[in-house]
């Protein structure tokens, strides 16, 4: 007869054991004198009559362990048993003891969350993850919960590297990052990242289930993922920074922006941790530099590019960024090191480096720098906020005729305004006819954010906001040539997509960025507006225009759930932008909208709103509410929970954390094991119909 607190193992039971004590059960004789006999031993050996109170807690602490591994047992057993490896006639001799269906329902689906299941690491503590024999593989488990063969990892490298790198992140060395798979030394969860990034263009049949892939995968790399909460020491915080990088950019795209935007600031700060924003270690080789450098600006342009909305502040401040800009690519790969610019030398008032030596990566640094401060200025503050923003606008003073001349600065060192298919031709087009993506992707991703630039400057709604907030009257010439230019600038940014089709390069496309899904639907807003322009000819180029931007956010749509939100929101402001159509007319001082529509015309140049799900919809618009529901799961207390130390010798039922402070943490989680569901959700986009509280937007 076992007691309470006995767990009942023999010869010895886990009580016993944790207590390093004499095991006896009462079935062994004699065994009403042997306790006594052991306590009296206990005492004769030194014991203290005073560790009394610390004995009882330890027992109690062992009697729930005891219970908790009891309990685990149990569940073991069941899930055995419903697993089709096991024998189906365990229970035949037991009918008593069959689980009813509900049970064996629950354990089939692994309904028990978070757990984890004990995993062995091999010598490398990298790659070579595989499952304790005590605990056996549910029915349900996912393909994808294991790296595929290398054969299929090699595929997944060169579909990445040929569509996502530098389109606009550039986050690997290309020929050691290919090196590191092959010879298993890639960490796991940025290994699971890495294969979540590139499965979406994959032609593979392994990847028939794309979506269910890309949620396994994801889910695997935070589960996989320990952050040294104590500082970061090592180059474990490289890989690390990486993977949030990716599976943010999944996140964001799938609707889920506000997680995304807390797990890149997070990202941010280990990176700020490791210092990458600092110049490198001189004694690294120059391969490592370099990538140090890009993984920091891929993060940089990454923040203020989900930066472009209301209350969205940048994490990075550019006084703190004193890291030098990206290289070349040429350069890059070869390993050759070469001084470049600051961001700082190259953005001041008086630049100090010839700007149109900077690579096209660089490039991009820059003019997410002054996207960033064009968001912020247009997006994001107040009018009254500082005293650069008390000026009016045509003021020169202000910060819109600082951007403006940093905008035109640009424009003429970097030949912005030029032929950019003739340009990619002449400088970055082999003698065979193929184009170097690697080199022209982010000199076309430069051009955008440049036209973008001038078409959120420029707006009609943006500008009468500002002219609304400095209660100034604006000169008829100024808001005159502020649409021409945005108008100008809309027509550029949708005819850019169209000369990169024209390359003829299928590696070199805006569609395998998402971002341009956002300078579409803003270019596509002030089509919609100048559609009801009193110019005929105006008329017929803005709604050609529209067309092909409503063209190319479908095409978006195949690779991006973000792109598909943003195309319905885009036919909704077609259908009611008649309403906004006094915005375009210069002589109109003081206009009137609803509250309604000023939330409509924000959250269609809001990037955050726009890649999620709208909450409501246009008076104009139809239809009963819906909730929608993401295709890839992405657990967000789930994220974080697994993101701290746990201890690698725990089990099932074991409760203890290892000290965050405590040296010799392991960088690297267990992997779960437990399946992943895949839930598919609903598209449609009808929302609750807004109030009607009118406010006067004024030209002067």
């Amino acid at each position: 007869r076992k007691k309470a607190r006995c767990s009942g193992e023999r010869p010895i039971c886990a009580f016993c054991s944790r207590l390093s004590q004499t095991c006896y059960y009462s079935d062994d004789g004699d065994s009403d004198q042997r306790p006594w006999e052991e306590s009296s031993k206990r005492k004769r050996n030194g014991y203290s009559e005073d560790s009394h109170e610390k004995d009882d807690m330890n027992n109690r602490l062992s009697a729930i362990e005891a219970r908790l591994s009891d309990m685990a047992d149990t569940m073991d057993k069941y899930v055995v048993s419903s697993s089709p490896t096991c024998n189906p006639g365990v229970f035949k001799d037991n009918p008593d003891k069959i689980p009813d269906a509900s049970i064996q329902s629950a354990l089939q689906n692994s309904i028990i969350p978070g757990a984890r299941s004990p995993f062995i690491r091999d010598e490398s503590g990298f790659g070579n993850w595989r499952p304790s024999s005590a605990v056996p593989e549910g029915p349900q488990q996912s393909p994808f919960s294991r790296p595929p063969s290398m054969e299929t990892i090699i595929g997944a490298a060169d579909i990445y590297f040929r569509y996502c790198h530098n389109q606009p992140y550039s986050l690997f060395h290309e020929e050691n990052f290919r090196n590191r798979l092959v010879s298993n030394e890639v960490p796991q969860h940025l290994l699971f990242a890495f294969l979540a990034s590139s499965v979406r263009y994959s032609t593979d049949p392994y990847y028939d289930d794309k979506v269910g892939a890309i949620s396994t995968y994801a889910v695997k790399a935070w589960k996989a993922m320990v952050l040294p909460w104590d500082g970061i020491g090592t180059d474990v915080g490289i890989s690390i920074v990486q993977t949030i990088l990716l599976l943010a950019i999944i996140d964001y795209t799938d609707g889920k922006t506000q997680g995304a935007w807390i797990k890149v600031g997070l990202a941010i700060r280990i990176a700020q941790d490791f210092r990458l924003m600092l110049e490198t270690d001189p004694e690294l080789p120059p391969i490592q530099q370099e990538e140090r450098r890009r993984v920091f600006w891929s993060f940089y342009i990454a923040d203020k590019l989900i930066s472009c909305g209301r209350e969205r502040p940048p994490a990075i401040l550019d006084a703190n960024c004193k890291v030098q800009l990206p290289c070349d690519e040429l350069a890059f790969r070869a390993g050759q090191y070469y001084r470049t610019p600051t961001l700082s030398e190259v953005t001041s008032e008086s630049p100090t480096a010839a700007l149109n030596q900077l690579s096209p990566f660089a490039l991009t640094t820059v003019m997410a720098s002054i996207l960033g401060r064009c968001a912020q200025y247009t997006l994001g503050e107040p009018e009254n906020h500082g005293p650069a923003c008390q000026y009016s606008p045509w003021s020169p003073k202000s910060k819109f005729s600082t951007i403006h001349s940093t905008l035109l600065q640009l424009e003429s060192d970097f030949g912005l305004g030029e032929s950019l298919t003739a340009k990619i031709q002449r400088e970055y087009t082999g003698v065979d006819g193929t184009i170097d993506q690697h080199r022209g992707a982010p000199l076309v991703f430069s051009h955008a954010l440049f036209h973008l630039c001038q078409c959120l400057l420029y707006h009609p709604f943006l500008l009468r906001q500002r002219l609304m907030d400095v209660k100034a009257k604006a000169p008829l010439s100024f808001i005159t040539q502020a649409f021409d230019g945005c108008k100008a600038a809309a027509m550029a940014l949708s005819k850019l997509m169209d000369e990169v089709k024209l390359l003829g390069c299928k590696a070199l496309s805006t569609f395998y960025d998402p971002f341009y899904g956002y300078c579409t639907m803003v270019a596509g807003t002030i089509h919609a507006l100048f559609s009801h322009s009193g110019d005929a000819h105006v008329v017929e180029m803005s709604q050609t225009a529209f067309e092909t931007s409503m063209g190319n956010l479908e095409e978006l749509s195949l690779y991006w759930k973000s792109a598909s939100y943003m195309m319905t929101r885009l036919e909704t402001f077609r259908q009611n932008s008649s309403r906004y159509a006094i915005l375009i007319h210069p002589s109109i001082q003081i206009t009137h909208l609803s509250q309604a529509d000023i939330a409509d015309l924000v959250e269609c140049l809001d990037y955050s709103r726009l890649s999620t799900a709208p909450r409501r919809i246009s008076q104009g618009g139809n239809g009963e509410p819906r909730p929608i529901v993401s295709n890839l799961p992405s657990p967000f207390f789930d994220d974080f929970v697994n993101l701290l130390p746990l201890d690698q010798s725990f089990k099932l039922g074991d409760i203890r954390l290892s000290s965050v402070f405590e040296e010799g943490d392991d960088e690297f989680a267990a992997i779960p094991d437990e399946p992943v569901s895949t839930t598919t959700g609903n598209n449609n986009l009808p929302t609750p119909a807004p109030t009607a509280a009118t406010t006067t937007i004024t030209g002067g």
